[in-house]
């Protein structure tokens, strides 16, 4: 009973005018029952029976619903025996009579319960077309905003894939649902280019509003600031904290490529940075220690560097492509990633990608976005052919 299915899930986020009118339509709807049952007993009813199983089967019917909505499996026994011993209990204070009907006394009972019936019916149905109603509006709404959210990650996170100079860049986002919180981006501007992977906490419209936040941010400093690397984190993290809520906050990961062999990186409590290095044949990983970005005020980042050479590949992922697991509850890992990078380095970005994305989608199912972004520095000045 610990794992509830997504209609039971339903009653946990419906608001309480709607929980309330269902509740009433479904009263309605089992106090019909309980004229229909009192129909059947006719000869052993009268009008306190009538009563009684109207406002049991409705009563009855209304905790149930509130047991599912509380969420408290273990009160479903325990109800189910009050319902029991609530039966017994009324049928020993109140023993049925018993009738002996003429003709028109049975027409006439069977009358006023087929009348009762009838009006208890519409007043079901009205409470439930109000309920749905209610629940419509919601639900447009909500789907309104999924649009929306999806529409903004669209316009946030294209598809990345640049050549030039020497340096190749490519780039690739999957949300795990309609709209996702992974944003990836590359800057460029006099002889430098910033490539990054953020990772946004949530989903929906308001992770779409924080990422779009973010590409602006990080935009704007390198529009007003020379790209030394430096400084970067702390600009965004002192725009991002004073505009949003203390649960919004992004984990962060950048490369500042220039036209020498170093390159400027820092990483916020994201996964590490991935780098193949042809003269060695060999891959490390670059990390450094630092809060998420939007998490605490007047928070210092640290950076660092390393020798970006040519024919060497450098790869940033989200953990979407690392926490997959299958049926067994094994997990992916970062290995498979070593392993692509080291045997295809020398290939077309798009297949390495490729290769990835495939890997972890046959190993089990995805349960968080997943975003992996490309950097390969080329012998040359001139593009590499595919």
């Amino acid at each position: 009973m610990k794992n509830w299915n997504p209609r039971q899930a339903l009653f946990q986020t419906m608001p309480i005018r709607s929980f309330v009118t269902f509740c009433l339509a479904v009263a309605f709807t089992f106090a019909a029952i309980g004229v229909v049952n009192d129909l059947f007993d006719i000869e052993h009813s009268d009008i306190r029976h009538l009563v009684l199983r109207v406002l049991t089967t409705s009563g009855f019917a209304v905790l149930w619903v509130l047991v599912l909505y509380r969420r408290m499996p273990k009160l479903l026994i325990l109800l189910a025996v009050a319902q029991a011993a609530w039966l017994f209990v009324s049928a020993s204070m109140m023993p049925p009579p018993s009738h002996t009907f003429t003709a028109n006394d049975w027409r006439t009972n069977v009358d006023l319960h087929g009348l009762l019936l009838i009006v208890l019916i519409l007043f079901s149905y009205g409470w439930f077309g109000t309920f749905f109603q209610f629940e419509g509006k919601r639900y447009f709404a909500a789907h309104t905003e999924i649009e929306l959210a999806s529409r903004i990650q669209k316009q946030l996170v294209p598809p990345i894939q640049l050549k030039e100079a020497n340096i190749e860049v490519y780039g690739f986002s999957i949300p795990s649902g309609t709209v996702g919180g992974d944003l990836l981006d590359v800057v460029k501007g006099d002889g430098f280019a910033c490539a990054y992977v953020a990772d946004v906490a949530g989903h929906g419209v308001a992770a779409g509003v924080l990422m779009s936040m973010v590409k602006t941010a990080v935009r704007m400093h390198f529009m007003s600031r020379p790209p030394s690397g430096q400084g970067l984190l702390e600009a965004l993290n002192n725009t991002l904290i004073e505009l949003t809520e203390t649960s919004a906050y992004s984990t962060f990961a950048y490369l500042l490529i220039s036209q020498g062999p170093q390159v400027t990186y820092s990483v916020a409590a994201h996964p590490s940075i991935y780098h193949f290095q042809k003269s060695r044949g060999a891959l490390v990983r670059h990390l450094v220690e630092n809060f998420p970005v939007a998490l605490f005020e007047n928070t210092q980042f640290e950076t660092a560097s390393f020798d970006f050479l040519p024919g060497d590949l450098i790869a940033i992922v989200t953990d979407g492509l690392t926490e997959v697991f299958d049926r067994k509850g094994n997990e992916l890992g970062e290995l498979y990633i070593e392993d692509t990078l080291t045997r295809l380095a020398a290939r077309p970005l798009t297949e390495i990608a490729e290769r990835i994305f495939q890997s972890a989608n046959e190993f089990g199912k995805v349960m968080d976005d997943q975003t992996l972004l490309l950097v390969r520095r080329s012998a040359s000045s001139e593009p590499q052919s595919e």
